[in-house]
């Protein structure tokens, strides 16, 4: 009766586990609808794979440790299958991913999100599992010193309040705007101007009626082309302002948002621990943050150490910035620099990532999941700092050519320290 009893617990916890993941689902399947399978077999989602644990380390085995900062490029050839393949958000030529605004959790993978349907590139999965929630960003520098830029030390995270399992970016207003600061470019939406019945005005003039405000719009909008304009006001702001007792209101546009797609990730920059472990005996590494690197505007005349505006790609490679004087997003050819997003935290970032697969040019039937990538090192890196008295980049005291072998010198650097270990 007992082992019963137990059998029976065992498989109500079993479907209980399953309703309780996420929801949408967490990666890319084979099944494009019900019934139809793009493949000979369905593929498992890996939703229930966890992740390999690392080896525990006491301080008293802690034996010698070097920070370092490395940069992965998308430039390089071995480095594609974290950058590849490319989605997109469907929108007009103006606004490149105007058309994808997720209102609730069921919305992220909307279908104006267009995503591969066997496998996602590193940034999409980061995008996704921010807005659901899943990861804590941190932000690169604090609103009292923006232009120094420490994130690294993963100082200043954005804080949720954990609002329906964690979905605060739909939930919560504040925390969904500085959200937005960061992996998206965005303008202020226009102040609109209306009256009631025949009072003139700037920009439109509405008569009153005693129909419901959703059905007074939806009238509006197959009757009159100038009403198109009501299109790009909030609902609620717009009930706000027609249950008002006043004639003369301002109504402000939702703001124009064009959130960042996979082709303007250019890098992602990594912090990491080397060490040795002396009950081991092995010099092993940690990455400890990761940080998805984008590109910026720079206005030279200025001559300012703080960052531009958030450049965006469409589909064809074009750069794009939002200009507050044409209210709308224009096409720049300008300087620009690349800098970080935001930081995440690799531990946490890994029980997301395991759950993804990556590119195998070997054979379509056997695919790792991204954190056996970065736990095998099959990418590359260069790096770019490492702890000093002045806490700098190389590029600050080496230039060029000089900077390149500065970055293999503090590589040999750990490598013969290792080395010397085993020679008395």
């Amino acid at each position: 009766m007992k082992k019963i009893f137990f059998c029976i617990s065992l498989s109500i916890l079993s479907i209980n586990l399953i309703f309780s993941q996420d929801t949408p689902l967490r990666g890319p399947l084979n099944q494009p609808s019900d019934g139809v399978i793009d493949g000979v077999v369905l593929k498992d989602e890996l939703v229930t794979r966890a992740i390999v644990p690392y080896q525990s380390l006491r301080i008293a085995d802690y034996a010698w440790s070097r920070r370092l900062y490395s940069r992965i490029d998308s430039r390089e050839k071995m480095n594609q299958q974290l950058f590849l393949p490319f989605d997109s958000f469907d929108g007009s030529t103006e606004g490149i991913g105007a058309s994808y605004r997720p209102i609730k959790p069921e919305d992220v993978d909307d279908y104006s999100w267009n995503k591969d349907q066997s496998r996602w590139s590193l940034w999409t999965i980061i995008f996704r599992h921010v807005l659901l929630g899943d990861l804590t960003v941190y932000k690169v520098a604090s609103d009292a010193y923006p232009a120094l830029e420490d994130g690294y030390s993963l100082k200043y995270p954005i804080y949720k309040k954990d609002i329906l399992d964690g979905s605060d970016y739909f939930y919560d207003g504040l925390y969904r705007k500085e959200i937005n600061n960061i992996i998206s470019t965005n303008g202020i939406g226009d102040d609109l101007k209306f009256a009631r019945e025949s009072d003139e005005y700037d920009t439109i003039v509405i008569t009153k009626t005693n129909q419901t405000i959703s059905v007074f719009v939806d009238s509006c909008l197959r009757s009159d082309p100038d009403y198109e304009i009501l299109k790009g006001i909030d609902p609620k702001k717009l009930a706000a302002w027609w249950d008002a007792t006043n004639k003369n209101s301002i109504v402000k546009k939702d703001s124009k948002i064009m959130y960042i797609a996979s082709n303007s990730i250019f890098g992602y920059n990594i912090k990491e621990d080397w060490f040795f472990d002396k009950q081991r005996s092995v010099l092993d590494r940690r990455i400890i943050a990761i940080a998805p690197l984008a590109r910026y505007t720079v206005d030279l005349e200025e001559n300012t150490v703080e960052r531009g505006d958030l450049l965006v790609y469409d589909k064809e490679g074009k750069s794009f910035v939002y200009s507050k004087e044409e209210t709308g997003f224009v096409e720049y050819t300008d300087t620009y620099e690349e800098r970080e997003l935001f930081w995440l935290y690799f531990p946490e970032l890994r029980n997301v990532i395991v759950n993804y697969f990556v590119y195998n040019d070997k054979s379509d039937a056997q695919w790792m999941s991204f954190d056996d990538l970065f736990w095998k090192r099959q990418f590359s890196a260069q790096i770019y700092k490492t702890t000093d008295k002045f806490d700098r980049d190389i590029e600050d005291y080496k230039y060029g050519v000089d900077a390149l072998y500065e970055a293999e010198r503090i590589k040999d650097e750990v490598r013969k320290w290792e080395i010397d270990v085993w020679n008395y």
